[in-house]
């Protein structure tokens, strides 16, 4: 059952991987297509562009009263974990991932569970700018998904910014 599990889970990371990497190609595209130069040799910049700039977190479905609420919690919690399920029960395997790391080095944090808010788990996608759940913040700073943190944590580099963040509490 164990080898069914993982080869389950690798199969999930793998279509999140190649998830991730049409959002990147489509958004390279796009940004290409909106700066290629005209005829005249200018760059091609629409109104529209301009004036969405400011909006963009609003068309892309993010509330100001969503955002604000996410900002709070990033502000408030040196270490904050957008997961699905808590910290108790995780209710992913990515989810359990990031939070046996974050648990290995004996740190309290504070866990989200945005299978409770849809606000939330849509919200934090845009706030990030990152497709997936779970998402990591140590002081105030968006880190990654469980992927990055597994890498982050097999590198040392994890462990210093948590011990940062220790300070802080």
């Amino acid at each position: 059952a164990s080898t069914r599990f993982e080869s389950a889970c690798e199969v999930c990371r793998r279509r999140c991987h190649i998830m991730f990497r049409a959002i990147l190609l489509l958004a390279l595209a796009c940004s290409a297509l909106a700066f290629a130069p005209s005829s005249s040799g200018a760059v091609a910049r629409s109104r529209h562009d301009e004036r969405t700039s400011l909006r963009m977190s609003d068309e892309a479905g993010l509330p100001p009263v969503t955002k604000e609420r996410i900002q709070t919690l990033v502000d408030e919690n040196p270490v904050l974990l957008f997961m699905k399920g808590s910290k108790l029960f995780p209710q992913c395997g990515f989810s359990n991932t990031a939070c046996q790391i974050l648990q290995s080095y004996g740190i309290d944090f504070e866990s989200v569970d945005v299978l409770a808010d849809e606000d939330i788990r849509q919200g934090v996608k845009v706030f990030s700018q990152w497709p997936t759940i779970p998402q990591l913040y140590v002081c105030g700073e968006f880190i990654g998904g469980s992927d990055i943190m597994i890498e982050m944590y097999q590198s040392g580099e994890l462990g210093e910014m948590i011990e940062k963040a220790k300070a802080e509490m």
